[in-house]
């Protein structure tokens, strides 16, 4: 039981955050200025898109998608993406999912492609999102993947592989985009997990079915606002009579531990 209770502590504690900026001294343009010198662009990479995929040992298996406008976050436009075609732990297919699912949606809107196409991870990474536009006959943009044990940038065509300098502000900037892919991908992994585990635990109350479980969460917002709640409270819930109210409440304090 006690290592139980620490597992489950582990995996309901969420992941750091990254909190990389640029030099408040240097305005955006000028790194987006560098980013298309270096990577050898036609232009500014004003709309850029950068995708992460998180799980634990291959369970809750997210990505995520985060979308950079003239060099800072528009938060508004990212996306979450649960993966749909396959159960365990396989980075290359989940990214070659997640990146095929964008972009059909954009091409079956005539929506514009980004400038840049950002790819956390190394060569396989990057070789299966290039696979996701071939697959469904798109033209991919300009498309990088950035390994993160040397911050290496990877190209899709046959370029070699480029490392900045640390200070330079390109690489800066795309750390940065990179570092908010990964947040958002470990928030929602995190978020998965914690429903999961105040959902298993509900799980062993029997005779309580799976609309009145979600009735509860819903209702309460959280397994502890629930342990906190009177019987009289936990009764006013749809379907949740006062003798299973009782039960409830009796139930949620035994399992406090948990």
């Amino acid at each position: 039981m006690r290592d139980l209770l620490l597992s489950l502590r582990k995996t309901i504690a969420r992941t750091r955050k990254f909190t990389r900026n640029l030099p408040h001294s240097l305005p955006p343009e000028a790194a987006l200025d560098e980013l298309a010198r270096v990577l050898q662009l036609p232009a500014p990479p004003n709309h850029m898109e950068c995708f992460d995929i998180s799980h634990i040992s291959g369970t809750f298996c997210v990505a995520s998608m985060v979308v950079f406008r003239n060099g800072r976050a528009d938060k508004n436009q990212y996306r979450r993406f649960r993966i749909r075609s396959f159960v365990g732990n396989d980075d290359f297919r989940a990214m070659e999912e997640v990146v095929g699912r964008r972009y059909r949606r954009l091409s079956e809107e005539n929506s514009p492609m980004p400038d840049l196409v950002i790819i956390d991870g190394g060569k396989g990474q990057l070789s299966s999102a290039l696979r996701a536009f071939l697959a469904q006959g798109l033209e991919p943009p300009p498309m990088i993947g950035l390994a993160k044990k040397e911050e290496t940038i990877i190209f899709s065509d046959e370029r070699l592989q480029l490392q900045l300098p640390v200070e330079n502000v390109a690489r800066r900037l795309l750390q940065q985009i990179r570092d908010e892919a990964h947040r958002f991908a470990n928030s929602f992994n995190a978020d998965l997990r914690s429903r999961k585990l105040r959902e298993s635990i509900l799980d062993g109350f029997t005779g309580l079915g799976s609309k009145r479980k979600q009735l509860l969460l819903k209702h309460f917002g959280s397994l502890q606002a629930m342990r906190q709640a009177s019987v009289e409270s936990l009764s006013q819930v749809e379907g949740i009579g006062p003798m299973t109210a009782q039960r409830l409440w009796e139930f949620l304090h035994a399992s406090a531990d948990l």
